[in-house]
C-alpha cells in the first residue's frame, strides 16, 4: 500500500501474529479490565489494518484452533469469541522485560538416544519458542527468565527425564563470558535497535498522542491499532530477540532500555484509547 507507514513496511506482520496480538493484550496488559473477548469481526478489523486478507485470517484462526494456541467459544447470542490458550500466553510472557531479569544465565541441557529424533526436535523447538539460543550440541542458553511455564511445557511433552536446567547467577571466568558473548553479534544488534527506534518514534508520534488525549474516537482507534501492531513487532524484534547478555557487557548507545521506556510511555498515554477500541471494535 502506497500510504503504509515505514515501520509497517520494515516489519510486516504474519497472519498468525495479527490474529493472536489482540488476544495477547487482553490476556496480559488488560486482563483486569473486564474487556469482552474479541469477536471475529474485531479480529478482522485489526488484521485488515495489518494488511492481512480474509483468506489468510481464516487460515490463521483455523491453525490456531488446531494447534491449541487459541480457543473459540460461543457467547450467549451464539457469536464466536476468541481467547488465548494459557500455555501460549506463558511462552510469550517468559521472554518479556529482559532489562528486569536477574543477571546471569540459564543453561538447558538435554540428552536422547539416537532413535529419539522426533522428541529431540520437539524439545529444540520448545526451547526456541521460549527464547533460548543454541550454545553447543544439545545445550541452549538464555537469560534468567521465569521457568514455570517452561517446566510445565516440558512435562506436557513427557520429557522431564531428558531435560536438565541449570541456573548460573554469575560466571567468574571472563574468558568464558567473552566466548558466550561472541555467539551474538552485539554491534549488529546495536545498529538494528537504533534503526528500529527511529522508525518507532515516527510510527507513534507525540502529535497523535496529543490528538488522542482530546477524546477523538477515530484518532483513538488509529492509535490503538498502532500500539497493538507495535506490540507484535516489539515482542519479536525487541523482547524475544534480545540476547541473554548481562547489561554490563552491552555496547554503548544500545537502545534497548530507551525503546522499552518509549513504548511503555505510549502505552500509558494510549490506555483509554486501547480500552475504547477493545470495547467498540474488537469486542463488537
Amino acid at each position: 500500500m502506497a500510504n503504509t507507514p515505514a515501520f509497517m513496511k520494515a516489519f510486516p506482520l504474519t497472519a498468525r501474529a495479527a490474529v493472536h496480538t489482540p488476544l495477547v493484550f487482553r490476556a496480559g496488559l488488560y486482563a483486569a479490565d473486564g474487556l469482552p473477548l474479541p469477536s471475529l469481526e474485531g479480529i478482522r478489523d485489526f488484521a485488515h489494518f495489518a494488511g492481512i486478507g480474509d483468506g489468510a485470517i481464516r487460515t490463521a484462526l483455523s491453525r490456531g484452533k488446531h494447534d491449541g494456541s487459541l480457543v473459540v467459544e460461543a457467547d450467549p447470542a451464539g457469536r464466536n469469541r476468541y481467547f488465548l490458550a494459557p500455555a501460549t500466553f506463558a511462552m510469550g510472557t517468559a521472554q518479556i522485560r529482559a532489562d528486569q531479569r536477574p543477571e546471569g544465565f540459564l543453561l538447558a541441557v538435554f540428552s536422547f538416544t539416537t532413535p529419539e529424533q522426533e522428541e529431540r526436535a520437539s524439545l529444540r523447538a520448545l526451547l526456541k519458542s521460549f527464547g533460548f539460543h543454541k550454545l553447543a550440541q544439545n545445550t541452549y542458553i538464555h537469560g534468567r527468565i521465569e521457568t514455570e511455564g517452561l517446566h510445565a511445557a516440558i512435562h506436557g511433552l513427557g520429557l522431564e527425564n531428558n531435560f536438565f536446567l541449570f541456573t548460573c547467577p554469575d560466571i567468574d571466568d571472563e574468558n568464558l563470558v567473552a566466548r558466550v558473548i561472541s555467539l551474538f553479534n552485539l554491534e549488529s544488534r546495536r545498529k538494528k535497535l537504533g534503526e528500529y527506534f527511529s522508525l518507532l518514534r515516527d510510527f507513534l508520534p507525540e502529535e497523535l498522542s496529543r490528538v488522542v488525549a482530546t477524546g477523538d474516537n477515530a484518532a483513538g482507534d488509529e492509535f490503538a491499532r498502532r500500539l497493538l501492531y507495535v506490540g507484535a513487532v516489539h515482542w519479536e524484534h525487541v523482547e524475544a530477540s534480545e540476547p541473554p547478555i548481562p547489561a554490563k557487557y552491552l555496547p554503548a548507545d544500545y537502545a534497548f532500555k530507551e525503546i522499552q521506556a518509549f513504548y511503555g510511555q505510549r502505552l500509558e498515554e494510549g490506555r483509554d484509547a486501547m480500552l475504547g477500541y477493545f470495547r467498540r471494535a474488537l469486542g463488537g
